[in-house]
């Protein structure tokens, strides 16, 4: 069942006004997947995202991956960067050499004194998490991870000392939901390796605490939002399993249940796989694939087929396959910023966004579709009363602080 389904009637024709009541009538009667709205991409930017309770509405970045944005950074989505693409900060140093990105952190965040004494270079941001950011630094070429608080805008500390440089594609990594632990692939340094391991770090005392060497170099990894730092959804986790999807237990590595066939026609999931993320909520697990290879053309003059985008949803406690949805994108695999073809969530957790191209126009499009609600009754009452309630005004409601994070998504542990 893809994006192509459900077309109920013209819902870009409406104002912003006009969505809220829409998507609270379709909502009652909807089944799960089933499509409640779609509009214009400048529709939705104008307000029709904001009114179906979509925080996050930037979904275009004309950004280039590891260059202009890595895989858990967008410089158009973070809002943190402010300058003309065109110029570089400094004259005098080469536009080439260093990307808008590396120069805003290192520029406005890094201490002077680790800059130009010690030599230190920010080359990208490996993840983020609220405002605690996990740079990739170098120093007399060799890689090491730097912590910056960006409220305090100020550096933390420096882990994970490399003896070589590593280029900005070979690192991935992503913050514990409780902000404790930070888990980072990169190459092995064993001799005669040629491999990745994951590593996992402590972020209070910068020490290494867990090292699990993997089977295949492009599996990606992210948390179970619902674990403090105990669970992670891996995918190319098991030996001679490349089409796999696992969770896995931190820091032991048990493996606690696998999906031996993640795409439905491939017997590997690289190239394909691009991002792997969990919903709001933790009880889906999304794994999003498009089309490999450099599109830039096609993407620029819109006159070609688009590429395919496949979004498979999985159970997020057995990692059973439950749906996928299919749609085009002008948009370049190798390329692109991610954010060009991710789907988003709102705050409420129960719906899911995706921009998309048709077939006959150019023209960017938004679809807003229902997610299944699962778990609990509780979990239930929290879509309510986020569908109730502005997203503003959760945190000053008349209720004891541990049901005011439940209600923001905020686990047990905090």
């Amino acid at each position: 069942m893809g994006a192509e389904e459900s077309r109920n009637g013209n819902y870009g024709l409406m104002g912003a006004s006009a969505v809220v009541a829409n998507m609270n009538k379709q909502v009652q009667s909807a089944r799960p997947w089933s499509l409640l709205h779609q509009c214009s991409l400048d529709q939705w930017n104008n307000g029709h995202g904001a009114a179906a309770a979509f925080t996050e509405t930037t979904m275009t970045c004309n950004g280039l991956l590891f260059k202009d944005c890595s895989p858990a950074f967008c410089i158009n989505r973070q809002g943190l960067l402010n300058v003309n693409k065109s110029e570089p900060f400094f004259s005098f140093r080469r536009k080439s050499k260093f990307t808008k990105m590396a120069e805003h952190f290192e520029y406005n965040h890094i201490p002077a004194q680790l800059s130009s004494i010690q030599n230190f270079h920010v080359q990208s941001v490996i993840c983020c998490q609220g405002q605690t950011v996990i740079l990739h630094l170098v120093r007399n070429l060799m890689t090491q991870f730097g912590i910056i608080d960006l409220k305090a805008s100020k550096m933390l500390g420096i882990f994970g000392n490399q003896r070589v440089e590593f280029v900005n594609e070979a690192l991935r990594g992503e913050i514990s939901p409780d902000g404790t632990l930070c888990l980072i692939k990169l190459p092995t340094l064993k001799v005669g390796a040629m491999g990745f391991v994951l590593q996992l770090y402590k972020l209070s005392t910068r020490e290494m605490i867990s090292e699990f060497e993997l089977p295949f170099n492009h599996a990606l990894f992210v948390w179970d939002p619902r674990s403090c730092a105990s669970r992670v959804a891996v995918t190319s986790f098991i030996t001679e399993e490349d089409n796999s999807l696992s969770l896995v237990r931190t820091p032991s590595w048990e493996i606690v249940t696998t999906n031996s066939r993640v795409h439905d026609f491939q017997a590997s999931l690289n190239p394909l796989l691009k991002d792997l993320r969990f919903s709001r909520d933790g009880h889906l697990i999304l794994a999003v694939m498009i089309t490999p290879g450099c599109h830039c053309k096609e993407k620029k003059a819109r006159r070609c087929q688009p590429v395919d985008v496949s979004v498979y949803v999985f159970d997020g406690d057995t990692a059973v396959t439950l749906h996928c949805v299919q749609y085009h994108r002008y948009a370049c695999g190798q390329h692109s910023c991610l954010i060009n073809y991710m789907p988003v969530f709102s705050e409420c957790g129960s719906r899911m966004a995706i921009v998309l191209n048709d077939l006959e126009t150019p023209i960017d499009h938004v679809q807003i579709y229902k997610l299944p609600i699962r778990g609990s009754l509780q979990n239930r009452c929290r879509i309510r009363i986020l569908h109730s309630f502005p997203p503003e005004t959760i945190k000053h409601l008349p209720l004891p602080r541990k049901l005011i994070n439940y209600l923001r998504f905020y686990p047990d542990y905090l």
